[in-house]
């Protein structure tokens, strides 16, 4: 591990120790291993390249550890970084697919703190969770709860533009509420796959980060299949 980052680790309350999978880091809390995953994401996953294992960041009372492997660096990635003043930039494959823990995935590279808090807080949610960008509707971070329920694979869900999976007066509808709420629940109906659709209901949050709306969906319900409503979008 690089310089920096070992200096972080050596400070009061922070222990790391290696093993034949690789390096496991004990932080003093959720909040200082979410900070230290976004500042050396890419130094971590340096250090798993380097160790040919993975680099895992707990914290007392951890549910959902957060996981750097070595193949998260593709071509498109970044150089490693070690100064810890970038924001987290990890490179995944050829769709930049992000896990955290096995259980939430991110198609973004560029991954704010909020962002990240959100991730971690996927991760150990116990119904579907999704967060879509307002801007370009594309669908980014998926839990592994919501990619079950919608029968598709997390490489195909957060490339996804959500525009083609919701009756057009329902999605108006949306980004009207969406303007004047920041939280709310509602009922609709809307695409989960290419084959099917059912009536969903769903708690939306509004957030802003770094100058770019993004909306939270959290699934509460078992979703209720139904037949394909007239006006509904073409699969694309």
């Amino acid at each position: 591990m690089s310089a920096n980052v070992l200096r972080f680790l050596n400070q009061p309350g922070w222990n790391y120790k290696l093993s034949h999978e690789g390096v496991s880091i004990l932080a003093p809390t959720k909040q200082d291993a979410t900070l230290f995953a976004q500042s050396y994401g890419s130094a971590l996953t340096e250090t798993a390249v380097k160790i040919k294992g993975k680099v895992r960041i707990q914290w007392r009372g951890c549910k959902q550890p957060i996981e750097f492997y070595g193949w998260m660096i593709s071509e498109e990635a970044s150089a490693p970084t070690e100064t810890g003043d970038s924001p987290c930039r990890v490179g995944a494959l050829n769709h930049h697919l992000l896990p955290v823990g096995n259980a939430v995935f991110c198609s973004q590279l560029h991954l704010p703190i909020e962002l990240l808090c959100r991730m971690v807080a996927a991760a150990e949610n116990p119904r579907p969770v999704s967060i879509v960008r307002q801007d370009n509707h594309k669908q980014i971070i998926v839990n592994k709860l919501m990619s079950d329920m919608l029968q598709t694979s997390p490489e195909i869900v957060t490339q996804r533009v959500m525009t083609q999976f919701w009756l057009p007066g329902d999605l108006a509808e949306l980004e009207r509420r969406l303007r004047n709420e920041i939280r709310f629940t509602w009922t609709y109906c809307g695409r989960l796959n290419e084959q099917t659709w059912a009536i969903l209901t769903t708690e939306f949050e509004a957030f802003e980060v770094e100058g770019i709306w993004y909306r939270q969906g959290t699934c509460l319900a078992t979703p209720q299949p139904v037949p394909i409503p007239p006006g509904a979008f073409a699969p694309v």
